[in-house]
């Protein structure tokens, strides 16, 4: 199993399945917002976190498939923050394939932008957690002027 790669074709089928909007936000944000890559790296079909390991029986989908979705929606987040796209999401857009239905693409971005600020948050927190924060900066710029 590729964990760097969007399967645009999992999240549509599954996310169709979905029976209300609020699952499917939940869905998302629980994947997308709260694992890092080193957390999915250690995730099986068969021990998916509490939060998510409801998506195989209420999608009627096999764990592993349920395992692809959670990855291609955090890849999918990953890329949303990371390459600019939160300026300009027709970058990401274009990388959609043509099939893929315009209303799920919608709601796919509405969840993008509600949930990236907090992603993005988590992630740098996570990976900077080691390293010691900057609590306050004082700094000061001094132009010596001269002439002959």
């Amino acid at each position: 199993m590729e964990h760097n790669k969007i399967n645009y074709q999992v999240i549509e089928d599954c996310l169709l399945a979905a029976e209300s909007m609020d699952y499917i936000e939940a869905i998302f944000k629980a994947s997308a917002t709260g694992t890092l890559d080193s957390e999915l790296l250690a995730l099986k079909g068969d021990n998916l976190p509490a939060s998510l390991r409801s998506i195989p029986s209420t999608l009627s989908i096999t764990n592993d498939k349920a395992l692809v979705l959670i990855i291609s929606l955090h890849n999918l987040m990953k890329e949303y923050i990371g390459s600019g796209s939160m300026l300009d999401e027709n970058i990401l857009a274009n990388k959609f394939p043509g099939t893929f239905k315009k209303k799920l693409k919608g709601v796919l971005f509405k969840l993008l932008r509600e949930h990236a600020p907090a992603a993005k948050k988590y992630m740098q927190d996570e990976f900077s957690s080691g390293l010691q924060k900057m609590r306050d900066f004082d700094w000061r710029l001094d132009v010596k002027i001269s002439s002959k």
